[in-house]
């Protein structure tokens, strides 16, 4: 799904943009293509020309143009794709864009910090990145929702509880299945994963009604009708019917670590609490992991309901192993807002100029994650040759200018080389002795070399016109 060059993967993403003027999607796809070029750079450094530059502030900063539009255009790819996998995997997840400068003031009262003293503003984005169950690899964006808090919710907890589900702001879970549901042709290959924030009664309920697959983690100390019970009290008794082991990602404070676990699973009843709407009852599949007698002190524990079939241990492992996936939303997020795109950096003084900007970037990032899951798999990327991702002479440069003369080989090295060596190529070195290599620097030794790319190409240019 990586497409190499810029230039076409702007066109298959934004190319059939409808924004009221073919020129307008002519202007989109070329600051796509320059941004994907640029990652990480400012507007100004990427485009590079002062006519490219006027073009692409009066594409941002054109009111007529819906960033609406412009994602469902990205969004219709993904979808596309979508429906041609036997399996996917739609995860869902919220994260803020943080903003300082003017652009504030379009951005509600409600401000970061809980003392409530700061000029600081969120602008939060609700997306849904999509993998392919069967080769986890990472298909697109298939929807977002951008949203900020205009004024704090105010009344008591009960008040507030009391609102109806279409007027919460937990709401926009149902909302974003909703959409992509009425753009695609069927929702029986997809299955819906969603963190401990999605562990809504009426959401749950939603997904049951309508027999859509999911896959929640559970937040809710949960009222159970069978057993009669309530859900901790279900995570202590229920007994381990098999084990396995998962590498715990760093992140914050927390270091990384692989943890060994006790999985159990069963089918509860859950009762519908007394403030929320729905069927009565709730009747789902269950799926306990957890680590005991541990002194860590965040020792892991899930607690996963579904729809799912589980009908033996393999069927349970394979269903946690969805949910190991969703972590790819946060690596989304990591390299949209600060490893890759920087969209945080963005100081545009409208809401919808960095709306424009932000939904650019999101593809960009997307792209980013594609690129650095073509050597993910050391195993299989070594028997993969590059030129399955690349062009012959791109690679040979590389190898020119990494391999420190040595002359190319006959056969194309394989990505698991390439890999590396553009990595090596924007400067990263393997310091921590665990070959993971960050977005910046792929993305940096990438941009290098399609400089000298584009410089060979040219020279290559000259030479034919010297000879006419």
């Amino acid at each position: 799904m990586f497409n190499p060059n810029p230039t076409e993967w702007a066109q298959m993403i934004f190319g059939q943009a409808n924004l009221g003027d073919p020129r307008r999607t002519k202007r989109l796809v070329q600051l796509t293509s320059d941004m994907a070029s640029n990652t990480s750079s400012s507007i100004v450094k990427a485009c590079g020309s002062s006519d490219k530059i006027e073009g692409a502030y009066r594409f941002i900063r054109n009111e007529n143009i819906s960033p609406e539009d412009m994602a469902n255009a990205g969004f219709k790819h993904t979808h596309d794709i979508m429906q041609q996998r036997p399996l996917v995997l739609a995860i869902q997840d919220t994260t803020g864009l943080t903003f300082k400068h003017n652009v504030v003031q379009e951005l509600g009262d409600v401000c970061c910090s809980k003392n409530g003293k700061t000029k600081t503003r969120t602008l939060y984005a609700h997306s849904t990145l999509v993998l392919d169950a069967h080769t986890e690899q990472t298909i697109g964006l298939a929807n977002q929702h951008y949203f900020y808090r205009d004024k704090a919710v105010k009344g008591t907890p009960t008040e507030q509880q009391n609102r109806p589900f279409e007027e919460k702001e937990t709401y926009r879970w149902k909302a974003c299945f909703e959409k992509i549901k009425a753009k695609v042709n069927g929702v029986s290959n997809v299955i819906d994963v969603c963190d401990r924030e999605a562990d809504i009664y009426e959401y749950l309920d939603y997904h049951i009604q309508h027999k859509h697959r999911f896959l929640v983690r559970a937040k809710e100390n949960r009222v159970l009708l069978d057993p009669n019970s309530k859900l901790k009290s279900l995570i202590e008794t229920s007994p381990q019917q098999c084990s396995y082991s998962v590498e715990i990602k760093q992140r914050g404070g927390r270091k990384a670590r692989k943890a060994h676990l006790m999985l159990s699973y069963e089918s509860v009843v859950i009762k519908k609490p007394q403030l929320g709407e729905g069927a009565a009852s709730l009747k789902v599949n269950v799926i306990i992991c957890k680590k005991k007698n541990t002194d860590v002190e965040d020792p892991l524990c899930w607690v996963l309901y579904t729809n799912e079939a589980i009908n033996n241990p393999e069927d349970a492992l394979k269903i946690v192993r969805y949910y190991e996936l969703r972590w790819r939303i946060e690596e989304f997020h990591k390299v949209w807002k600060s490893d890759g795109t920087d969209v945080e950096r963005l100081r545009l003084q409208r809401k919808n100029n960095i709306m424009r900007t932000a939904i650019i970037q999101a593809f960009i990032a997307v792209r980013l994650m594609q690129l650095q899951e073509i050597a993910q798999n050391n195993k299989q990327a070594t028997q993969i040759n590059c030129e399955e991702c690349t062009q012959k002479l791109t690679w040979q440069l590389l190898w020119m200018r990494t391999e420190k003369g040595a002359p190319p080989p006959a056969s194309p090295p394989s990505v698991y080389w390439f890999y590396y060596a553009l990595a090596r190529l924007g400067g990263w070195n393997d310091s921590k002795k665990n070959g993971r290599v960050g977005f910046k620097a792929l993305w940096l030794g990438w941009y290098r070399l399609m400089d000298m790319v584009e410089a060979t190409e040219l020279l290559k240019a000259l030479q034919q016109d010297a000879n006419l």
